[in-house]
Formats: structure tokens, C-alpha cells, sequence
């Protein structure tokens, strides 16, 4: 696969999680609700990134995505899946690229994801916490 096919894949679930995170926030209460921000800065962030790396050749965001959110429970349990979705993207960039700056970017990618899911599996009470290999389905 093509590098410009993983930066695409990776960019297609940072659109996901940018739209995902805005939905999940209304749900939550006023402690957690500033910890979904900083992750939906840092989602538009690398989203924003990937943007500029891929230039014309970046693919659009989907109409919309399935994202339905009734409950804080609901929320948090969201918020794990955003980050364990977005992280198997990187980890796909990351075993499919031989150019050492994009894998770079790829681990930076991975690790950001693992330590915000850990937070929310905290945040849910539900264990465990870390998983030995992130990114893995």
C-alpha cells in the first residue's frame, strides 16, 4: 500500500473522531467534558496535518458517521472506540511505510491514541486499562 493510501486512511479516521468527539461532549458531564476537548483538539490537530500533507489528493469527510450518543455510559464507551479506531490506522501506517519520517509521525500517532484510550477505560471503570499491543483490533 501506498503511503499516500495510509496517510488517506489515517486522515479518514481523524475526520471521524474530530465529528465523533463532537458529539460525544454534549454528553458528558463537566468534569470529563474538558478531557473530550483537548482530544478533539488534538484529533482536528493531526487532522489538520494530514490535511496539509496530502494536499488535493486528501479524501472528504463522510456525510456522517455512526456516532449515536444517549448517555455518559455511552459516551465513554464512544470515546475508547474513537481512539482504538483511530489507532489501528496508525499502526497501519506505521508497518506500511519504509519512509522513517512518516513512520515518526505514525508511533507519535499510535501513542497519543493509547494513552487517551487508557484514560477513557479509566474513566469507565473497566479494565484493563493499557492493552499490550495498541492498535491491534
Amino acid at each position: 500500500m501506498s503511503s499516500s493510501t495510509l496517510l488517506a486512511a489515517v486522515l479518514e479516521a481523524e475526520h471521524a473522531a474530530v465529528y465523533g468527539y463532537g458529539v460525544l461532549g454534549a454528553r458528558l458531564d463537566d468534569a470529563t467534558r474538558p478531557t473530550a476537548l483537548a482530544a478533539f483538539d488534538a484529533h482536528r490537530a493531526r487532522r489538520d496535518d494530514l490535511l496539509a500533507r496530502l494536499g488535493t489528493a486528501a479524501p472528504a469527510t463522510g456525510a456522517s458517521y455512526d456516532v449515536a450518543v444517549h448517555s455518559p455510559a455511552e459516551a465513554l464507551v464512544l470515546a475508547v472506540a474513537l481512539e482504538e479506531g483511530v489507532g489501528v490506522r496508525w499502526l497501519d501506517l506505521v508497518g506500511g511505510t519504509s519512509d522513517p519520517a512518516l513512520r515518526l509521525l505514525g508511533v507519535g500517532g499510535l501513542q497519543e491514541t493509547a494513552v487517551r484510550a487508557a484514560h477513557w477505560r479509566r474513566l469507565r471503570g473497566t479494565g484493563p486499562v493499557t492493552v499490550a499491543f495498541p492498535g491491534r483490533p
